[in-house]
């Protein structure tokens, strides 16, 4: 990291100009999540009971993207002044995904910090499985964990490392929330939101997720971020499904935290073209076939990764 920092100092540091913050970019991309949402629902409640499965998914899918935007609110990329940052996923994001912002926070600057250590890693993910198994029962490993699963579908909802004060302005803002929703919507219209939201948690977010979370780092060397982290470069249908909102640039984010979510395809095209990137980057192109799909890379000896 300090040859890349290096290099990038005697190019005259091009990175600084993407720290640059569009908190507008940021509050409409919520706001389109949450009508992807709520269109969601009213397909299912106004249209047809038949489309509840697409509805699950795009909620999910949603749900993920939302997520996404709550770990840049950690970093401060939203916006760079803490109280408006914080008042924002506060309000619009944290709670709704069932998350305590300062624990998040918590939680991810070890991820950063103690990236791929035993026991201080809180993102650190097992394989028990030895190297002849497929990529579909190490993923299977992961999602069939309780622990996962509840950490999915619950968020920091009765955690008990995160404060009660969190925990009851979490229930707090959904009881303030549905009351809102049962006055404008109706009964049908938020009993179904609360039904196809939990659903949603419960089934297609955990899958996401945990592919997601496999993707970041799994099958890699413990060691550091180059050697830790990897991006995922690709298109088209399933990096929308899995990757929203450029969550795919793992290693880049890992490099150069400050950078906001939609500013990060464009840090790794400059990051490409230094020599330390080149030599060291993992970067896969696909992630179920081609040469180098990252699935390939998750067989392996059990260890922690």
């Amino acid at each position: 990291m300090a040859a890349l920092r290096s290099e990038l100092h005697q190019q005259g540091d091009p990175h600084r100009q993407l720290f640059r913050l569009e908190p507008w970019r940021a509050v409409l991309d919520i706001a389109f999540d949450w009508l992807i949402v709520l269109s969601s629902v009213a397909l299912v409640v106004w249209w047809s009971e038949m489309c509840a499965p697409l509805a699950v998914v795009l909620i999910a899918n949603r749900q993920r993207a939302l997520g996404n935007i709550l770990h840049d609110a950690g970093h401060r990329n939203i916006w760079r002044d803490p109280l408006r940052n914080d008042l924002v996923a506060r309000i619009f994001i944290a709670p709704l995904l069932f998350s305590s912002l300062s624990r998040y926070r918590e939680t991810h600057f070890k991820h950063h910090m103690e990236l791929g250590t035993e026991g201080g890693d809180p993102d650190l993910l097992f394989s028990s499985r030895n190297s002849s198994t497929s990529w579909v029962s190490h993923y299977l490993d992961q999602v069939l964990s309780l622990n996962a699963w509840l950490s999915s579908f619950r968020g920091h909802l009765f955690s008990c490392q995160v404060r009660t004060v969190s925990q009851l302005y979490i229930l707090a803002w959904w009881g303030g929330a549905m009351a809102l929703m049962w006055t404008v919507a109706g009964p049908d219209f938020t009993i179904t939101f609360m039904a196809l939201w939990l659903l949603a948690r419960a089934s297609a977010f955990h899958l996401i997720t945990t592919f997601r979370e496999m993707c970041d780092h799994l099958g890699l060397q413990p060691g550091g971020v180059f050697t830790f982290s990897r991006d995922m470069v690709c298109h088209g249908f399933w990096r929308k499904l899995i990757h929203p909102r450029n969550n795919g640039y793992h290693l880049t984010h890992h490099l150069l935290p400050a950078v906001p979510y939609y500013r990060l395809p464009e840090a790794h095209r400059l990051l490409k073209g230094q020599g330390v990137f080149q030599e060291r980057g993992k970067v896969c192109c696909s992630y179920f076939t081609g040469p180098d799909p990252v699935t390939s890379t998750w067989i392996g000896p059990g260890q922690f990764q």
